[in-house]
């Protein structure tokens, strides 16, 4: 994660600031869990996802293991 979404999910509501760390850890386990919703065409080595879950959207990139959250919003 950057830290300019560091920031942004510093400055959310205690209970947005929950949900997504509960969401960016079930992607440690399950990097694309069944409602992932692919946002790009997949190459071989990378694909762009968006999940939605307790009220936040992430957006994030898969590059083989490694996760990179692009965005992280409140769906309010």
């Amino acid at each position: 994660m950057t830290r300019s979404i560091r920031l942004q999910i510093a400055a959310m509501a205690p209970h947005y600031r929950t949900a997504v760390q509960l969401v960016i850890m079930s992607l440690m386990t399950d990097p694309v869990p069944p409602d992932a919703k692919p946002l790009d065409i997949e190459e071989l080595d990378h694909a762009h996802y968006v999940v939605t879950r307790d009220d936040m959207t992430v957006y994030y990139l898969l590059m083989g293991e490694t996760i990179v959250i692009n965005n992280v919003h409140p769906d309010s």
